[in-house]
């Protein structure tokens, strides 16, 4: 009973875990994501559920999950359908290294998607163009599937799907050889993060693990050592994690020069489940064996690398091959062998720089029409705010003339009151020098006489004359009166 009792405890939390882990399965299933209202939502989580389906996949098991996958898109009717159909065909070809299947599959992608103006997809289907023609060693045409992937985000502007780009555009100037500018464009990827103050771990990660490759490629120890502990914090979100901590850590035995640790620890990672394998390990294990003198390890390797399909189409990877070849058989003093790898090499290095200079002439003109967009939009910010200088000088100009007229106006009041106080006042002195005065006297005058009158008769006529020059005073003082009291 003790011991039945603790196994059937471990037993029901196993089968609480299985039950939560269906519940979260079923809460994130490819149907859940077709029924989202949001369009631009259910295109990109479907797309990512695509490529995240097939890639972790085992290849034995992809034809099962492309029929479940296209019976659960016939239950359905949604928006952009057929396109998304195109685009799981063309994961399933490339997982299955059918790149010109999946070159194919993935233009009636685009095509379908033209259809609907869509540039969400557009964006995502030139950008997988891009890989492929990567994978392919076009890096000629994957610039261009890139300069077609920016001119659709500037219309979907959304600065998260920005950076990614200049995180995808970085891989192809790396892959070139031109760490430099691979350098730069994640240094580009980064601000636009900063500058939104994006919180997407997953891609701060690939930004990290991108610059931790180009200082691989360079040399620079002290850069790399610091990626590789940055990727081992806390703050990091990408299934290939793990990946990216182990690749950073035997980058750092090789720049160490300790081949010995280098090789152990690519062999066990090549027995890794959990780490995610590319033709890179084979080559850098290539050149451990040879810098640790383990020659025919060495050649072993790099003829496996040559015999690969995938290495076709890639000079710049073949002419290192070739020139390891010539240093082994160097070291074994074969130098007819020797020289025949080294002139295979130097054609590969002229193709690769041939190549190269294709490279640049697409990267210049992707840049000519960076400067060109960013010119038009200089442009467009000038108009705009030329549009309201100019409004603002207007009204300016019309506030100062509005002050002026209300100025003037009451200058040129002031000046007719003044000339209108003038005038009343040598109307005011006329009256009073000529009438008023003039009547003042004669009373005067009369009351004078009036002294040194006897009779009756003379004092009544004294008295008309006093009567008749006090009314005329009386008038010219109501007219003086009048005048005084008028308004403007």
């Amino acid at each position: 009973m003790k011991i039945l009792r603790p196994t059937l405890f471990l037993l029901f939390i196993c089968l609480f875990k299985t039950a939560l882990a269906q519940s979260h399965a079923k809460k994130d299933s490819l149907v859940d994501y077709i029924l989202l209202k949001d369009q631009e939502k259910r295109e990109t989580k479907v797309t990512r559920y695509i490529k995240s389906f097939f890639q972790n996949a085992p290849l034995n098991q992809l034809d099962k999950k492309r029929e479940a996958i296209t019976d659960t898109f016939a239950r359905y009717s949604f928006e952009n359908k057929e396109s998304m159909l195109y685009f799981m065909e063309s994961i399933y070809q490339k997982r299955l290294a059918n790149l010109t299947e999946s070159q194919n599959a993935l233009l009636k992608a685009i095509e379908e998607a033209h259809k609907s103006n869509d540039h969400l997809l557009l964006f995502q289907y030139f950008t997988h163009l891009a890989f492929l023609q990567t994978d392919e060693g076009n890096s000629i045409e994957a610039v261009s599937s890139y300069g077609l992937a920016k001119e659709e985000i500037k219309k979907v502007n959304d600065p998260y799907l920005e950076a990614v780009l200049n995180v995808n555009i970085s891989d192809i100037y790396y892959k070139s050889g031109l760490y430099s500018q691979s350098l730069s464009y994640l240094n580009k990827a980064q601000n636009i993060i900063d500058e939104h103050k994006l919180n997407r771990f997953n891609i701060l990660t690939l930004i990290t693990y991108n610059k931790a490759e180009n200082y691989f490629r360079t040399g620079n120890y002290d850069s790399l050592k610091l990626s590789h502990q940055k990727l081992l914090g806390p703050r990091n979100q990408s299934y290939k994690l793990h990946t990216y901590q182990k690749r950073t850590r035997y980058y750092l035995s090789l720049l160490n020069r300790d081949y010995k640790a280098a090789i152990k620890l690519i062999n066990t990672l090549l027995n890794d489940s959990a780490y995610i394998k590319s033709d890179l390990e084979e080559q850098l294990l290539a050149d451990a064996y040879f810098s640790n003198g383990q020659i025919d390890s060495a050649k072993y390797m790099v003829d496996k690398q040559l015999a690969q399909p995938s290495q076709i189409n890639h000079p710049e990877i073949k002419y290192h091959l070739y020139e390891l070849l010539g240093k082994i058989a160097q070291a074994k003093n074969n130098d007819k062998l020797a020289a025949y790898n080294f002139d295979l090499a130097l054609g590969q290095l002229k193709q690769s720089v041939n190549n190269l200079s294709q490279v640049g002439d697409k990267s210049s003109q992707l840049k000519i029409n960076e400067v060109q967009s960013l010119y038009y939009v200089n442009l467009l910010r000038y108009k705009r705010e030329r549009l309201w200088m100019i409004f603002a000088i207007l009204l300016a100009v019309l506030a100062a003339t509005i002050v002026a007229i209300f100025y003037r106006s009451s200058r040129q009041k002031r000046h007719y009151e003044q000339l209108l106080f003038a005038a009343k006042k040598r109307e005011l002195a006329s009256i009073n020098s000529h009438e008023v005065r003039n009547h003042l006297s004669n009373i005067l005058g009369l009351l004078d006489l009036a002294k040194d009158m006897e009779t009756k008769e003379e004092l009544l006529k004294i008295r008309e004359h006093l009567l008749y020059s006090a009314e005329e005073l009386d008038k010219n003082l109501k007219s003086v009166s009048d005048k005084l009291s008028e308004k403007d």
